[in-house]
């Protein structure tokens, strides 16, 4: 018999808009990452930086997603175009 806290860990791992976890592994994320047009992204430096911009900010859910834009940030961080939803000021930018 699970206890009510596993449930509701269990339920904080699932989407309620979606049929699957939410959660991402590393793998996944690095299969994402293969796919993308390397010109278009930032360099490895810009791209750690902006990573760890979004894991020391509260609106991070999952350790994954962000809770304004819905997308994860370690892939959206790699884009050049891409800049922080943080409502009224970004925390990072686009890069032209």
């Amino acid at each position: 018999m699970k206890t009510k806290a596993a449930e509701t860990m269990e339920e904080k791992n699932w989407c309620q808009g979606c049929a699957g976890s939410v959660i991402v592994t590393q793998e996944m994320m690095d299969q994402l990452l293969k796919q993308i047009d390397h010109s278009s992204l930032v360099s490895d430096d810009i791209y750690e930086k902006r990573v760890n911009i979004c894991q020391s900010c509260s609106s991070l859910q999952y350790g994954t997603t962000c809770a304004y834009s819905g997308y994860l940030v370690h892939y959206q961080a790699k884009w050049k175009q891409e800049c922080c939803p943080f409502p009224g000021r970004a925390k990072w930018g686009r890069i032209d």
